[in-house]
Parts: structure tokens; C-alpha cells; sequence
């Protein structure tokens, strides 16, 4: 009996581990400041918000996302336009990426088709 019921909550945190590994990173480029999501709303799209930022006129905000389909829910739930989503070419958070400055990781972007995105 206890093996029966072990075996279905293994299952779903080998999953969970699983989808919480295979996440990409993305940068969402918007039009204007971005002032965060509720927390709801990110844990129904699986999304983690890594960092937000602006430079000069361009605003981003940098999440973790199981794939471009949820970064573009993302993209819509807010409610703001944006200009582009960019996929990370390197990991936002790693140690060696600390030393640069938000504009001087923006060299690890790639553009990403984006339905959502108004260019």
C-alpha cells in the first residue's frame, strides 16, 4: 500500500525536477518600464523573473520560461507592448557573466520569432 502511493509523488517531483531544469532563458525587450507580474501569475506560466532593467529608452526584463510559447503568454498576461524577445545564448546568472554590466550581456542575445511582439 505504501509503495502505491510513494511511487505517484516520485513520479511527480522526478517531473518537476525535470521541467524546472529544461527551462531557457529569455530577455523580453518592452516599450515601456516593466514593473513586475504578480506572483500568481508567473507560477501559472512557469515563468521566474531573473532581472529587470532599462538602458536608455529599452527596457527588458530577463525570465526563466519553459520555452518561447510561455514567454509569449508572458508577454501578453502583462499587458505591454513589446519590441522583441531575445533568447540567451549564456546563462544570466552564471559566476563568469557577473562582471559584465546588463548592456554588456546583451551581446548573449538572439532574436527569437515572436508573435506577441510588435516588430
Amino acid at each position: 500500500m505504501t509503495r502505491k502511493l510513494i511511487a505517484p509523488a516520485a513520479v511527480t517531483l522526478a517531473l518537476t525536477v525535470a521541467q524546472a531544469a529544461s527551462a531557457e532563458q529569455f530577455a523580453v525587450q518592452l516599450e515601456t518600464a516593466y514593473e513586475g507580474a504578480s506572483p500568481r501569475l508567473m507560477e501559472t506560466l512557469r515563468i521566474t523573473e531573473i532581472e529587470d532593467f532599462s538602458i536608455e529608452d529599452s527596457h527588458f526584463v530577463v525570465i526563466d520560461a519553459p520555452d518561447s510559447a510561455y514567454a509569449e503568454a508572458f508577454i501578453l498576461a502583462i499587458g505591454r507592448d513589446a519590441e522583441a524577445l531575445h533568447a540567451l545564448d549564456a546563462d544570466w546568472l552564471n559566476p563568469a557573466m557577473q562582471h559584465l554590466t546588463p548592456a554588456q550581456r546583451l551581446s548573449f542575445l538572439r532574436a527569437v520569432l515572436c508573435d506577441a511582439c510588435t516588430s
